[in-house]
């Protein structure tokens, strides 16, 4: 299909990742159609089906969206569509290993930046869903480094501050697997910044080029 015919078939590209480190480096896109998500891409690779249906399968698994009998294609659970977090998670799905499960129970992570770790948990106050970031661990400011994970998540999930260590989706409703992938972005937001500059980059040298490479 040409670029015009996979725009009015598939909707508008929300990401692109410029090579597919699983799958002979191809550039993979994500294209949103009201609430149906399809991943696509130009390459004519023979396997290039199965591949694009282990990305589906991993953005079902990580993100909590539904599966759909149509290859390549998942829908939004109704509040879920939120485009940044969809972002990261196709990226994720795109460059993780095609073996990786899910993680389950507790959220955290351990600071890059300091011996701190870590954990986000989730409640319902009032007619909200607040998330909660606590930190353990050595360090003489925990709260600046706190502050600094929930400013990470206004920034890449387009949450909302609800206190200096909480905060909510827009949509006051409770997202974990969201939560689950974005933690690892937002308690380091300098180096994620340069890693979009770099794939922004790459990115539009791609689709200059006739949409991806092949």
């Amino acid at each position: 299909m040409k670029v015009s015919e996979v725009k009015n078939k598939f909707g508008k590209c929300l990401e692109l990742v410029s090579m597919d480190p699983n799958f002979h480096n191809i550039s993979v896109g994500l294209f949103m159609k009201n609430n149906i998500l399809t991943v696509w891409s130009y390459s004519r690779k023979e396997g290039i089906e199965n591949r694009l249906n282990i990305i589906r399968d991993k953005m079902v698994d990580f993100g909590g969206l539904i599966n759909s009998k149509e290859d390549y294609k998942m829908s939004i659970p109704e509040g879920a569509l939120i485009e940044r977090p969809l972002k990261f998670l196709f990226s994720k799905c795109v460059e993780m290993s095609p073996d990786a499960k899910p993680e389950k129970g507790i959220i955290s992570a351990k600071d890059n930046k300091t011996k701190l770790t870590f954990t986000v948990k989730g409640s319902q106050e009032s007619d909200k869903y607040v998330y909660t970031v606590t930190a353990e661990g050595e360090h003489e400011k925990p709260g600046l480094r706190i502050r600094a994970v929930v400013g990470g998540f206004m920034k890449y999930g387009q949450c909302l501050r609800n206190d200096v260590d909480s905060f909510c989706f827009p949509d006051f409703k409770a997202h974990e697997e969201y939560v689950r992938v974005l933690l690892p972005y937002a308690r380091n937001v300098s180096a994620v910044e340069q890693m979009l500059e770099a794939s922004d980059q790459a990115g539009q040298m791609t689709t200059q080029s006739l949409g991806f490479s092949q």
